[in-house]
């Protein structure tokens, strides 16, 4: 059979195509002459088993002579160089073009992508080249349905480079029969065995990438201190790396770093991905890796300024949050009382609310970028996930109520538990009432907040300060324009009887985040910690009503009572939980995420849908009202036999935390669908049926 000189003219052509990698008019000269120097063609194509040149060969070969319907097969193109001429692997690196290949299957053949081994560094001074000396075989599974005919035919057409001095482009067609019947190991079973060994399986080490500058750096945690001797990365992608600067490894007690510089090329890669190469006493091994970059991000100021934006309008409407807007409210109601009296009482109220907002969320942004220097990968709502914060939370939401239906005063008739705090402070109720808020604005948090924060801690420390700065202006920015233009609350109804009963009226809303809250410690903690929880509530609640009708004018009854109210507190302290409980239901451990599910399910070709949640997550559990537990999505969901995966991080999962970080996320909802071949999709935050059917229907 003849070549087409167009078709390989054109193989040739896009072959030759070089990389603009250096940004250097003389390497890239280089380069050309490099790979366009001498051209030698074979003008013949040869339909076999095996494909003959002067100075390679390829044969198709399998590890089996025959299968059975609904079998699979591995099938490779084995390349085989005259001594001293090498291949290239899938990215070449600075010169060359991987192998291509096309099938031509039966009927009711379908064919994997390429397992490439992993490849060798090949230096042509002043380059560098990624490829396989003397010797490859790329391998392929292929898989049969129930209505496939025997015997069955596999054909390739194979293009691909071999060099020395010179390039060659070569193309070659081989082909396969395989026939009906019981797996039968073939000659070859023992070889393709091997290479698969040698095909890169998932780094099961936990690993992360930062970029500084012009350099990214890969770092690990290594267990037990055991370490490499040395490793190196290839990349998946051109315009990632630079190839021929040395990449410096580094050990240290129980980690390591790896020290890459980055490519001059100035390409939106959105993912550091590759292979890297170890080498220890057992040998040889290579592992895939694949971590999100941020760098876009954070080298974009117009991104940044967008993100202070969102973030200041997520304060915003964190105000009418079901859990924070009794608290505003009732303040407001405060700011009608003082309007009837002087104007600047009210704006200097306001300075302490806003103060006591700000430097709130300054040290949540504090908090929160300790932990992240310390090596923790967290994410907002992670307070959430330990029992102990929840009770606090419960406790705090009862008191609330408890006070929004007494005379009791947040930061002032409370004082009275300590000797120095006699003297009703207007201006420190304000200001421990902003922190208040923001304490109880947690459980209830926006999508808005959630998602700003979340990209909050993917930047560099100071502008995550700048964005929850942002958030604490925005939260604290009505109630500081209602305190400068008191004129505007004449809006409101004059002061009268309404307000106190609009402010007991506050208490059930309080009370419901209380309810809720509670459910939530529910799935955490066994049945008998929920009751005491309970019993710790409710002796709350007894303090607060001792500490109201303490208005005895006999010393000794009044610290009495005092004493009593901190006994209870005490106690309610003392009950409060510390561990998980360790139940978990067996309809639940079916549709777990873990990654090496994921894995085997991605293996499979399987469409799959991953569900990030929490039983905190307000929003998650809407879209799970809405659209997820919809007869219709359900019925859609087990029709195109889509694998549902549950990753639940209402208790703190480290795994789950990093499969987050993984998406550029710090917190969830995260809804991923992923097809039977490619990269996952992203669907929205807030989710309907109507979006949630249209995602599935696509999927395929």
């Amino acid at each position: 059979m003849t070549i087409k000189p167009s078709s390989l003219n054109l193989f040739f052509k896009s072959s030759c195509m070089l990389k603009e990698l250096q940004n250097n008019l003389y390497k890239n000269i280089i380069k050309f002459l490099f790979l366009c120097a001498v051209i030698t063609c074979n003008p013949f194509l040869h339909s076999g088993e095996q494909y003959y040149d002067s100075n390679s060969n390829i044969t198709l070969i399998s590890n089996t002579q025959s299968i059975q319907p609904n079998g699979k097969l591995i099938v490779g193109i084995k390349f085989e160089l005259e001594e001293g001429w090498h291949t290239y692997w899938k990215n070449p690196g600075d010169a060359g073009e991987g192998a291509s290949i096309s099938w031509d299957l039966s009927e009711g053949l379908t064919a994997s992508k390429v397992l490439w081994p992993g490849p060798e560094r090949i230096p042509v001074e002043p380059l560098m080249t990624f490829g396989y000396n003397d010797e490859v075989i790329l391998l392929t599974e292929i898989s049969s349905d129930e209505n496939v005919q025997f015997p069955l035919n596999i054909q390739a057409q194979v293009g691909w480079f071999t060099c020395k001095e010179i390039c060659i482009p070569q193309e070659g067609i081989v082909e396969l029969k395989i026939a009906n019947g019981d797996f039968i190991p073939s000659k070859n079973n023992e070889e393709i065995n091997n290479y698969l060994e040698s095909v890169p399986t998932r780094f099961n080490q936990e690993y992360r990438v930062e970029k500084l500058d012009d350099k990214y750096f890969l770092l690990t945690d290594i267990d037990n201190g055991k370490h490499f001797d040395d490793i190196y990365f290839f990349p998946n992608e051109y315009g990632l790396t630079s190839y021929t600067e040395d990449q410096i490894y580094e050990k240290n007690l129980n980690s390591f770093t790896l020290e890459i510089k980055a490519s001059k090329a100035k390409l939106n890669l959105d993912r550091f991905e590759g292979v890297i190469e170890t080498l220890n006493s057992d040998g040889k091994n290579y592992y895939e890796i694949s971590f999100p970059l941020q760098n876009k991000v954070k080298d974009d100021s117009q991104n940044i300024v967008l993100l202070i934006l969102f973030a200041f309008i997520g304060g915003l409407i964190l105000n009418i949050m079901p859990c924070v807007f009794p608290i505003l409210s009732i303040k407001i109601l405060r700011f009608v009382e003082y309007s009837e009296n002087s104007s600047s009482q009210t704006y200097k109220f306001g300075l302490f609310y806003s103060l006591g907002v700000i430097l709130s969320f300054l040290l949540i942004a504090f908090t929160l970028l300790a932990f992240k220097s310390s090596g923790e990968v967290i994410g907002w709502g992670f307070q959430l996930q330990y029992p102990l914060v929840i009770a606090i939370l419960f406790y705090l939401f009862v008191a609330l109520g408890f006070m929004f239906m007494s005379n009791l005063v947040f930061g002032s008739q409370l004082g009275q538990l300590s000797v120095a705090a006699q003297v009703k402070n207007e201006s420190l109720e304000s200001f421990l009432t902003g922190i208040l808020a923001v304490v109880v604005a947690s459980p209830c948090t926006a999508p808005f907040m959630g998602s700003a924060i979340g990209f909050a801690l993917l930047q560099p420390s100071l502008n995550s300060i700048f964005i929850f700065l942002s958030l604490g202006i925005g939260f604290a920015l009505p109630y500081l324009i209602l305190s400068i233009k008191p004129a505007l609350l004449s809006f409101l109804p004059k002061p009268g009887a309404w307000m106190e009963t609009f402010k007991q009226f506050m208490a059930f809303p309080m009370w419901a985040s209380a309810l809720w809250l509670l459910w939530v410690l529910s799935g955490q903690v066994d049945p008998d910690t929920v009751i005491l929880v309970l019993i710790g509530g409710l002796s709350i609640s007894l303090a607060l009503w001792l500490l109201e009708r303490n208005t005895s004018e006999i010393l000794f009854f009044k610290w009495l009572v005092r004493l009593a109210v901190l006994v209870i507190f005490a106690v309610s302290i003392w009950i409060l939980p510390t561990s998980y409980s360790t139940q978990t239901s067996q309809n639940q451990q079916d549709i777990t995420y873990s990654e090496e599910l994921l894995t085997e399910y991605r293996d499979d070709n399987e469409l799959i849908f991953l569900n990030f949640t929490a039983d905190w997550c307000i929003t998650c559990k809407v879209n799970e009202s809405v659209a997820l537990n919809s007869e219709e999505v359900k019925a859609l969901i087990k029709q195109k036999n889509i694998k549902y995966l549950e990753a639940d991080w209402t208790r703190k999962n480290e795994a789950i935390a990093k499969k987050l970080e993984e998406f550029g996320r710090s917190g969830v909802p995260l809804y991923l669908l992923y097809p039977s071949t490619g990269k996952p999709i992203i669907l929205p935050e807030i989710l309907t049926e109507d979006i949630l059917l249209n995602y599935l229907n696509e999927l395929g």
